[in-house]
């Protein structure tokens, strides 16, 4: 809702704060009347939500003017007091009437510094909701293009993984079994030992492509789900790094989840478990995937050196790049992030994310 729109009308709230304290600063009896002539705000209480006669008549002539209220006006009217009466006028409209009472001649300076004061404590209001607005509007966009960027990244990683999995294997493949047969034609030799080693190369070679596409997309995880593509990332980097890891994803086995929630935890875990293997250190690694009161859990533990929280602000921006992006991706499902760390205390990753969209009146 734009700022013209929420101060159409003066919130009573609001004009009981600015009586009261413009009331302090003169040293004068003032009240504030809404766009109908109704009182909202005076330093006497039993005023409020009484018809200040003048000013509604006023308002209701739609002739927007400064008017006193003279012991003739008293006499003849309800709701009224000697004195003097301003018109607040915010964005091009009459917003309401302040009234500060008295002799009208003595009362009337103090009447307009009162509406210009009341003016001034509007527009700063406008502005600032204005700035608000602006700043919730940039947030909402940078969530907007972010979950863009990342959906294009998976769906760029889905294509190449399946291309790995499926074109480049399959040549490899076929360049292995090329090769066998050529050395089983071979006698022996040099010749046939080059072949081999050859072949021995292709067979690494493809078994990296393997690794490489399960890195950028797991087919399980479109498959089967997160709890399934996490065991088999788990068991991989387990025997790669030869870093025993204890899993505990208790009553999950057939779990899915959103799409989003799924691939998100699973770069995190991805990520979590490579800074690991490159800076912690560690003998032993915990992963825990627990879902819990319509949230899901997933925690990262290591026993290794740990490290001083404070030293993520002063790190090179390279150096904690990754801990940014998981922060980002657990920011973007609404989710929590934390590191609990300390030197020689090990660290560890919790991302905990919500189950049920969130509902951001889109």
């Amino acid at each position: 809702m734009p700022a013209k729109e929420l101060y159409r009308s003066l919130d009573p709230h609001f004009s009981q704060t600015l009586v009261d304290i413009v009331a302090a600063e003169l040293n004068k009896n003032v009240n504030i009347c809404d766009h109908k002539g109704v009182i909202i705000a005076s330093f006497s209480k039993e005023r409020i939500s009484q018809v200040h006669e003048c000013a509604a008549n006023m308002l209701a002539s739609g002739h927007i003017h400064e008017f006193s209220v003279t012991e003739d006006d008293v006499a003849r009217y309800k709701g009224v007091r000697k004195g003097f009466n301003v018109p607040i006028i915010f964005e091009g409209r009459c917003a309401g009437v302040i009234g500060v009472t008295g002799e009208p001649e003595a009362a009337a300076p103090y009447a307009r510094l009162a509406a210009r004061f009341v003016q001034a404590a509007l527009e700063s209001s406008a502005r600032q909701e204005k700035l608000v607005r602006a700043l919730q509007e940039k947030e909402e966009l940078q969530t907007i293009f972010l979950n863009k960027i990342i959906a294009v990244q998976e769906e760029e990683r889905r294509k190449i993984s399946r291309e790995l999995h499926d074109e480049t294997s399959q040549a490899l493949t076929s360049i292995i079994v090329g090769l066998r047969v050529l050395s089983e034609q071979m006698g022996g030799g040099e010749e046939r030992a080059r072949v081999l080693a050859m072949r021995d190369l292709a067979a690494k070679t493809l078994e990296d492509v393997h690794r490489l596409a399960v890195e950028l997309r797991p087919v399980l995880l479109d498959d089967l789900g997160l709890v399934a593509a996490a065991h088999k990332y788990i068991e991989s980097y387990a025997n790669q790094y030869s870093l025993p890891v204890d899993i505990d994803f208790a009553g999950l086995s057939r779990e899915r989840f959103r799409p989003e929630v799924e691939i998100a935890l699973y770069r995190i875990l991805q990520e979590a478990l490579t800074n690991i293997v490159k800076h912690a250190r560690a003998g032993q690694v915990r992963v825990a995937l627990k879902k819990s009161r319509g949230r899901l859990r997933l925690t990262v533990a290591d026993d290794g050196v740990g490290f001083e929280i404070a030293s993520l602000q002063t790190a090179a921006a390279g150096a904690c790049l990754g801990i940014h992006g998981m922060r980002e991706r657990v920011a973007l499902l609404d989710g929590a992030f934390a590191i609990q760390t300390a030197p020689g205390a090990g660290t560890a990753i919790t991302a905990e994310v919500p189950l049920k969209e969130k509902n951001h009146g889109r």
